[in-house]
């Protein structure tokens, strides 16, 4: 590869799967049997009543203005819902004003309590939400939540260069978490977007240079797990995935002839059908009702690049046009049916598709010049994806909502790329990078809002996905 520089879900619960995303809980009732600790990755919620084994919310966002004080049980006052929580009594009601609340909430008391917010400064009228800018644990007794908002920051991975090397990182909001590559060394190393939050970590999948080859690994939270190649030739993990509390990854390794397609379940490498002879690629990871689903590319014995998704290890070929190359970047499953996005060359100019199933469906660039699709998102059966069009002077990042293009702003002049989308309490989330003249700068796109990213202020950084648009 040249280098320059969605989940099975609990039973009975009917969800969006977002990225990273707002929650919204307006009622649930949760109850934990045995000491188990119920987990809820990043998603909308709806209307979920069930018995499972982890639920956590952590997600941090902006301040809002509270009341003084701020919550109440049974007329006694708390400036924190975790202390009122530590005093109720079983049954009562933790009320909550409809402001913000900084704090990590751990409920693990074998009692029945309600959490309630929105309510008013007086405490006699609900009229908005509760606001947690934090963790929501719950590991005992029954809770019945309503009224609160566990409100999402964007999280994107990439890279930023300081002079030396590129250096991993990831971005929550606009604050930069550095990653480890080759530790002590001056290697480059990449840390490929969409990034996964599960458990109140957040997971992310790349690879690093050890002076001989590149290396595929994961970072949970900024802790690295090496995953296997060849152990002589380069690999590289592209993106990832958690289901079940397993890591799933997807990516490639060189056997000495070939780049070889592949996913890992935690480690354990699982190879994938390309041709004989050629590179092929597994760009994008989804796992669904327990079966995991990749897409990427392969080659037709030399002669075109074909787009395909697999299976489990089972390939389907996608369609591009007959006689050129087309290329599958994304893909994600929603209601059992496998969405994918990419591009095909129409042998003048690549054009931007997605595919429904093994059907394809076009989007509009300019009409004359390259565009591609980087990225896709399905939420309440609208299809969103990401990328950019070439307007004869310089690339434009963009999204489509359906075929709908919408254009995001780079700096008006130079080059700028959307490489990965999702959807959150409405808005759309982009992210990637345009160029400034000098140097590139990473940064998301809340709606068509553009917010900088953290760079050394110098040299390249970017929000990266797996396939090399440049």
């Amino acid at each position: 590869m040249k280098k320059t520089r969605n989940n099975k879900m609990p039973p009975a619960v009917t969800i969006d799967e977002l990225n990273k995303m707002d929650v919204l809980i307006k009622e649930k009732t949760i109850r934990i049997k045995n000491g188990g600790v119920f987990f809820m990755k990043k998603f909308l919620l709806v209307v979920i009543a069930l018995f499972y084994s982890q639920f956590v919310f952590s997600i941090p966002f902006a301040n809002a203005d509270t009341c003084d004080p701020p919550v109440q049980v049974t007329g006694k006052y708390y400036y924190t819902v975790q202390t009122a929580y530590n005093s109720v009594d079983d049954g009562n009601t933790v009320q909550i004003t409809h402001g913000l609340f900084n704090e990590d909430i751990l409920l693990n008391r074998n009692i029945s309590a309600i959490l309630k917010g929105g309510y008013n400064c007086q405490y006699d009228a609900i009229t908005g939400y509760g606001t947690v800018n934090g963790s929501l644990t719950i590991s005992n007794g029954s809770v019945t939540i309503a009224n609160l908002i566990i409100k999402a920051v964007p999280a994107f991975s990439g890279y930023y260069n300081n002079g030396t090397k590129d250096i991993p990182c990831f971005w929550t909001g606009t604050t930069r978490t550095d990653l480890e590559g080759d530790i002590g060394a001056t290697h480059s190393a990449y840390a490929y977007s969409p990034t996964v939050l599960s458990g109140g970590t957040i997971y992310t999948a790349g690879s690093y240079y050890d002076g001989t080859k590149y290396i595929p690994c994961y970072w949970a939270g900024t802790t690295r797990i090496d995953l296997a190649g060849d152990g002589t030739h380069n690999a590289e993990a592209f993106s990832i995935t958690v289901s079940g509390g397993t890591v799933y990854t997807s990516g490639y390794y060189n056997n000495g002839t070939k780049d070889i397609p592949c996913y890992w379940t935690g480690t354990t490498r699982t190879s994938l059908a390309g041709d004989i002879t050629n590179n092929a690629y597994a760009f994008s990871i989804a796992v669904y009702n327990g079966t995991v689903y990749t897409a990427g590319f392969y080659s037709n014995n030399g002669a075109t690049i074909i787009p395909c998704y697999w299976t489990g290890t089972t390939r389907t070929s996608l369609a591009g046009e007959i006689t050129n190359n087309a290329y599958a970047s994304s893909i994600t499953v929603y209601n059992g049916t496998v969405y994918t996005a990419g591009s095909y060359f129409d042998g003048t100019k690549n054009i931007p598709c997605y595919w429904t199933g093994t059907t394809r469906s076009d989007m509009a660039g300019d009409g004359t010049h390259n565009a591609a699709a980087a990225a896709i998102f399905v939420s309440g059966g609208t299809i969103y994806t990401a990328g950019f069009y070439n307007d004869g002077t310089k690339d434009i990042p963009c999204y489509w909502t359906g075929a709908v293009r919408t254009n995001l702003a780079g700096d008006g002049t130079h080059d700028a790329k959307a490489v990965t989308i999702t959807l959150s309490d409405s808005t759309i989330y982009t992210a990637g990078f345009y160029n400034d003249g000098t140097k590139k700068i990473p940064c998301y796109w809340a709606g068509t809002v553009r917010t900088n990213l953290e760079g050394d202020g110098v040299h390249n950084a970017e929000v990266i996905s797996a396939l090399n648009f440049d």
